[in-house]
C-alpha cells in the first residue's frame, strides 16, 4: 500500500466517523443531574508526585448510559437514565446516577484510561474502558483535511515530528451500553432459534 493510498483511506476515515458521529448526536441527550468532583486515592506514592508534577487542569466529563439495543450509524441509541456507575481511575474515583458529568484531572501525555462500571434492575452489569486520545494531533489532522490530501500529508508529518509531551490530551466521550436481561420466555426463544438454525 502506497503513503498516497494510506493517507487517502485516513482522511475518508476521519470524515465518515465525524460524519457519523454528528448524525448520531442529532438527538437531543437528557439533562445532566449535576457536575460533581472526583475523589483522588493514592495521592501520596511516589508516582502520584511525579505525575502531578504534569497536572494540565481538568475536563468536565459526561458520564451516560445507553441501550445495547437501537441506534445505527445514522441515529444514537436510545439513553437509559438512573443508572448506579462507578468511575476508577488509578488515583481518582467517582460514584454517580447517569447521567451525571465529572471533572477528572489532566496529565497530558501522562493521561491515563479509567473504567466506568454500571449497572441498573433490568440490565446487566457494564464496563466501560474510557482512554485518553492526543487533541492536539486530532485538530492538526482534521485541518490538513479540510484543505485536501497534500493538507493531509503536511499534518501528519508534523503530528509524528511533534513532541506528545507538548500535545493536549482529553478523554474521548463514550457511553456505556447496557444490555437488557432476558425473561425466562425471552432465553427460551433465544434457544428456540439456534436449535432451528443448526
Amino acid at each position: 500500500m502506497t503513503t498516497k493510498t494510506s493517507f487517502l483511506k485516513l482522511a475518508i476515515t476521519c470524515c465518515t466517523a465525524l460524519f457519523l458521529a454528528a448524525c448520531a448526536q442529532n438527538k437531543p441527550a437528557a439533562p445532566l443531574s449535576g457536575v460533581s468532583s472526583v475523589t483522588m486515592v493514592n495521592i501520596d506514592d511516589d508516582h502520584y508526585k511525579k505525575l502531578s508534577e504534569n497536572y494540565k487542569g481538568e475536563q468536565t466529563f459526561e458520564v451516560r448510559t445507553v441501550s445495547s439495543e437501537g441506534g445505527d450509524a445514522w441515529t444514537a441509541a436510545p439513553e437509559i437514565t438512573g443508572a448506579t456507575c462507578e468511575v476508577k481511575h488509578e488515583y481518582f474515583t467517582a460514584s454517580v446516577v447517569t447521567p451525571h458529568a465529572i471533572r477528572v484531572p489532566l496529565y497530558g501525555s501522562q493521561t491515563r484510561e479509567f473504567t466506568v462500571t454500571c449497572k441498573k434492575n433490568g440490565f446487566q452489569q457494564s464496563v466501560q474502558i474510557i482512554g485518553p486520545f492526543n487533541v492536539s494531533q486530532a485538530n492538526r489532522t482534521s485541518s490538513g483535511a479540510q484543505v485536501g490530501l497534500l493538507g493531509l500529508l503536511v499534518a501528519e508529518m508534523i503530528n509524528q515530528a511533534s513532541d506528545p509531551e507538548d500535545d493536549q490530551f482529553e478523554y474521548l466521550p463514550s457511553a456505556v451500553k447496557l444490555v437488557p436481561v432476558l425473561t425466562p420466555d425471552e432465553e427460551l426463544a433465544e434457544e428456540s432459534q439456534v436449535v432451528a438454525k443448526q
